[in-house]
Parts: structure tokens; sequence; C-alpha cells
């Protein structure tokens, strides 16, 4: 928290509020003596977002977030930085994002012993990306290969390769790292995660991701919606655990 009074002043109006917009917040502002021009005002916004002071949830909506809320980071496997370096050096323009199914074990009961690296890639260049690392990784490459082939070829740090869906939230700073709010839905909307992971493990995964991590509920259901599996995860949230929507 900031140590100007009127920082402290202005967000005690909006604390309560499970999301406000920017008017909500510039009007608070003002309210409490801040004199503060348009131009200003978006410096001010981005600084709190930057320093987590307030946190984005939707278009244009905000929320101040409790103390341990963070936005998501995860330290990806040696094997996944390299794969991402290769694609890339190989790729310099495509856009592709990496999970690790390791990833989940921050947030599941059961921790998973062994690793497989799902790489997505946009538009038509999966063939050549497949084509790419079955030369460096021989006979631990698959694509896009169906629950039963992947137990049938399964080795440890196997290497998944597939079609990008559009709609997925990108992550800002790393673009090939994935945002937190792809994994949840697809832990959901994909059946080859849903053949590998437990079903009970999926609502302590949702409640530890709402609970710990900024969540920007607009793209979770924009990508969701892309999925065909809106109305699924939004009965799934209400019915099979405690999260509770700030968007609705």
């Amino acid at each position: 928290m900031e140590s100007n009074e009127y920082t402290l002043n202005y967000l005690d109006l909006l604390v309560q509020r499970p999301w406000f917009s920017r008017d909500d917040l510039r009007t608070a502002m003002i309210h409490c003596g801040l004199n503060i021009s348009t131009a200003n005002f978006k410096v001010k916004l981005q600084k709190l977002l930057e320093r987590g002071i307030v946190a984005r949830t939707g278009r244009n909506a905000y929320y101040v977030p409790q103390e341990g809320i963070a936005e998501y980071r995860y330290d990806y496997s040696a094997q996944s930085t390299q794969i991402a370096d290769r694609i890339g050096e190989q790729y310099p323009y495509l856009d592709f994002v990496i999970f690790e199914l390791i990833q989940c074990n921050e947030f599941v009961n059961h921790q998973l012993a062994h690793n497989a690296i799902f790489v997505d890639v946009d538009g038509d260049a999966a063939d050549f990306v497949f084509d790419t690392l079955k030369e460096a990784y021989p006979g631990k490459v698959l694509l896009n290969p169906t629950i039963e082939e992947y137990y049938k070829y399964w080795y440890d740090d196997m290497i998944i390769v597939r079609r990008l869906i559009s709609e997925a939230p990108k992550n800002k700073k790393i673009k090939w790292q994935s945002r937190l709010e792809k994994v949840l839905v697809d832990l959901l909307a994909d059946n080859l995660l849903q053949g590998i992971l437990s079903p009970a493990e999926l609502p302590a995964i949702y409640e530890d991701a709402f609970r710990k991590y900024v969540i920007d509920e607009s793209s979770l259901f924009r990508y969701a919606k892309r999925r065909g599996a809106e109305k699924k995860i939004r009965q799934f949230i209400t019915e099979k655990t405690n999260v509770m929507l700030r968007l609705g």
C-alpha cells in the first residue's frame, strides 16, 4: 500500500467492492482531494497495477487485492525453456504457448511425478514445429495425440504439439509462457488433459488459483467461450468450488 494519505483514503472507498471501473477510481481520487488530470490518471493507474496495489479482473474492471494475492508466475523446466528457445530461433515471428503438466503440482494434493510438455502453436505451423522438435527429441514428440495414443507412446517429458486455439490469453511479459486463465480453461475443456488429470483435483486447483493469484475473469471466459466451454466452467465453479466470481 502506498504511504500517501490520499491513496489510503481513496482505496478505502473501493476496497469492499468486488470490482470498480476506471471512472470509479478517478472519482474516488477526486473525492479524496487528489487533483488529477486524465493523462496523469492513466500513469497513476498503470503504477498501481505494476505495484499490485490494484489488479485487473476484466475489461475496465479492477479491484483491490487482499494481501498475498499476486500475478501468476511459474519457473519453467530447463527442457521447456530449451524448447521455447529452439522454436523462437527457428520461427521468430510464430506465436506459441508452452504448458507443463507439473505446473499443476502447485495446486494439487497428489503430486505429479512425471512431466509432459504441451506446445500449442498458432495457425498451420504445428506440422513444421513438430518436425523441428522431432529431430531434436527423437521418439519423444507427438502431434495432436488422442488419450489412447498419449498413453501408448508415453515417455517422461513427452512433448505434445497442438494447434493454438484463438482467443487464448497471452502473457504480456514472456509470450510463450502460459497465462493462468488459459491453464484453468484447458483443464476443463481439453479432452487430453481431462484424461490425464484426476477430476477430483480440479476443484482444489480452481480454488487455490483464485485464492493466490490475480485472475482476469473476462479473459478467462472469453477463451472458455471460444472453446465452447463457458457454460461448463461457470457451472463447475458454482457447483464444485467455493470461488466467488467478481464479475458474476
